[in-house]
């Protein structure tokens, strides 16, 4: 059977006229995560490391954009860092933009639950690369300002479904459906 599949966008980012970005050792980024980032990846790594009843449990591999040439930023891996030590793996981070049948082929590649972290612009292209149930949709974009999601993609017989759940970590964090699919 194909293996559970967890997708998040990564962590806080800086914004024109807000929080500044940070590298991981608090040198100022402007593509690293934002404190609250830094704080979010933390908090992530333990809630995915405890048994859940609305998340695959315990993830066994974590995935990250690369950094490249054409896209600087380093926020994918900064906060997978984090959660791929709390939950004892490494992160395999090789693969760019643009290479998300690729990162799909890889994570189908074993039945072992898998989390992947990746560039809000390109997740809709990632949950593409995955066979979904007939009548499910992806959105045509990640909703812009929303770093606290996770798409949940659960194997069935006929594909996986595709469920959103809210990461409620932080103060501010949003319900579910604000956001998601024009809601």
């Amino acid at each position: 059977m194909d293996p559970a599949v967890v997708i998040i966008r990564h962590a806080e980012k800086p914004e024109p006229d807000g929080d500044r970005g940070v590298d991981h050792q608090g040198a100022p980024s402007t593509h690293g995560l934002t404190p609250r980032g830094w704080s979010r990846a933390g908090a992530l790594g333990f809630r995915l490391s405890q048994p859940s009843p609305d998340l695959p449990t315990p993830l066994q591999r974590v995935f990250a954009v690369k950094a490249t040439s054409s896209n600087k930023s380093h926020r994918c891996l900064d906060t997978a860092i984090p959660i791929a030590a709390r939950l004892n793996c490494h992160v395999v981070n090789h693969f760019a933009r643009g290479e998300e049948a690729v990162v799909a082929q890889q994570v189908l590649a074993t039945d072992s639950p898998a989390l992947i972290v990746w560039d809000h612009e390109r997740i809709p292209e990632l949950l593409r690369s995955f066979t979904l149930q007939a009548g499910q949709t992806v959105p045509d974009t990640w909703p812009e300002g929303r770093f606290d999601l996770f798409a949940v993609l659960l194997p069935t017989a006929t594909g996986y479904q595709l469920l959103w759940q809210p990461q409620d970590l932080l103060a501010g964090d949003l319900p579910v459906l604000t956001g998601v699919n024009g809601h």
